[in-house]
């Protein structure tokens, strides 16, 4: 395969510079990164992608192999994990029984590839099969693809592999950065964002201030009712509602630390490593209280834990449960925010008392914060301040944050390209919002389809009735 040209990738790194959004430019830059053997640069494109929902899936079944090549193999493993969960696909599992095999997992990886094989005979992989052969984990003979049958993963033989890889790894870790150092490095700034700088929202934002804000501005007052600064809240709804950004107004509220922890800077390549961050982030987060620490795609790490078979996934589990807990009342001061779009993936261990106590849905904005939302964004444009953003915010219902932004950004697009061909600048319309308008829909339709069965039939303890009200209100129950 030839190599891709640098102008080539240049070009398209210019192009995403405009448009964050574009999550198949981000993907086709992220395979010619790839291809150049840019390999850390293409991981963060594809994590990058993996954050544009519409091209979630394809962007992290390419961000799996690379993972693996670079022995992030925690983050891989959970990533797989994650996409199997949503949907089983042999191919992916195939990926995923290879990622075991790399992190010294055998017997699960032959029983993973097995099962990938037995579902789809196509994608067998002679290269895999013949590894298990050298292993000493087939017992299967000959050049036939390898089926459910010929693997016996109890056999009793010594795993020559997984004892040299240890070695390695115990000849490597002392050079390696210690989780106290790890956890400190992490961006832990201050955050001069407020609830006046979120648009609607009201009732989640009277639920964090009882739950959050009021313990830090009036703790005499919660003391006499024996209640602490400190907890959690689960946030889920729609892509581009404002959670992560509702998570940092709250620690601009209570003049706390913001920490936003993804799933790559929580996993590590070594084994018992990301347990040991995790407990530094924690006593981090306690040392520099009051801080906020805020979990994104928290259904990556809190799934339900009996789902596979990843003794890593699990330990890393237990860890993160061991930390909430806090280890008699030492989380006081530091609020632990989580956000997912799929709660009924998180595992119910986490929605026990003094966890995430409160389980509160982000709606997409009604329509007096749609209208805040497209004047924000389109007063920065030229002629932007004469837009009629109550016009536009009634045509765009179910719209979220994200959406808005995108069209405010399509209209100024095509003020930008009659501005190239009149060589002066030409100001935003009206008629440039409603055009586009007609060439969009809510990115929350989908999501709120699936959420209206979960709602329906999932409903115990009532934990999705802000959600059943609000499908109500919008017709859509």
């Amino acid at each position: 395969m030839n190599q891709p040209n640098a102008a080539l990738i240049q070009a398209l790194k210019q192009a995403l510079d405009h448009d964050r959004k574009n999550g198949p430019l981000w993907l086709h830059y992220a395979e010619l990164l790839a291809q150049a053997g840019r390999t850390p640069d293409a991981i963060s494109a594809l994590r990058t992608a993996a954050e544009l929902v519409d091209d979630k899936r394809s962007a992290i079944k390419s961000l799996i192999p690379l993972l693996r090549q670079t022995d992030q193999l925690s983050e891989a493993l959970i990533r797989a994990e994650m996409l199997l969960e949503l949907r089983d696909e042999p191919d992916l599992r195939v990926e995923y029984a290879r990622t075991l095999r790399a992190n010294g997992e055998h017997d699960a990886a032959l029983r993973q590839y097995a099962q990938a094989v037995q579902a789809d005979p196509s994608v067998a992989d002679r290269e895999f099969e013949e590894q298990g052969k050298r292993s000493g984990r087939a017992a299967a003979s000959g050049d036939a693809p390898l089926g459910l049958g010929d693997w016996d993963p109890g056999a009793d033989t010594v795993d020559e592999t997984a004892t040299d890889h240890k070695a390695a790894m115990a000849e490597v870790t002392p050079e390696r950065l210690n989780a106290e150092e790890a956890a400190a490095a992490l961006d832990w700034g201050d955050l001069y964002v407020t609830f006046k700088d979120v648009a609607g929202l009201k009732e989640v934002k009277n639920q964090i201030n009882l739950r959050i804000i009021a313990p830090f501005k009036n703790p005499e007052i919660y003391r006499a009712f024996r209640r602490t600064g400190g907890g959690g809240i689960l946030l889920y709804g729609p892509p581009g509602c404002g959670k992560t950004y509702i998570a940092r107004a709250t620690a601009g509220e209570c003049g706390a630390r913001f920490m936003a922890v993804g799933i790559h800077e929580i996993v590590d390549k070594y084994w018992g490593e990301s347990e040991k961050l995790m407990h530094a982030l924690f006593e981090e987060a306690r040392r520099r209280a009051p801080t906020v620490l805020f979990f994104d795609e928290f259904d990556a790490l809190g799934s339900t834990r009996g789902r596979t078979e990843s003794h890593f996934w699990k330990t890393l589990v237990d860890q993160l449960l061991q930390e909430m807990d806090g280890m008699a009342g030492r989380n006081d001061d530091v609020l632990i925010f989580a956000a997912t779009n799929v709660p009924w993936n998180v595992d119910s261990a986490f929605r026990r008392p003094g966890r995430f106590d409160r389980i509160l849905f982000v709606p997409p904005p009604d329509e007096p914060a749609r209208a805040q939302i497209l004047r924000t964004h389109s007063e920065k444009l030229p002629g932007g301040e004469h837009i009629h953003a109550e016009r536009i915010a009634k045509q765009t219902e179910l719209f979220t944050g994200a959406d808005l932004k995108a069209l405010c950004e399509r209209a100024a697009e095509r003020a930008l390209s009659r501005s190239l061909e009149s060589g002066k600048i030409d100001s935003v319309t009206l008629d440039d919002f409603e055009r586009e308008l007609k060439l969009m829909q809510s990115s929350a339709q989908e999501w709120l389809a699936t959420a209206r069965n979960y709602a329906r039939y999932s409903n115990e303890g009532g934990q999705y009735d802000d959600l059943t009200q609000f499908l109500k209100r919008v017709k859509r129950w």
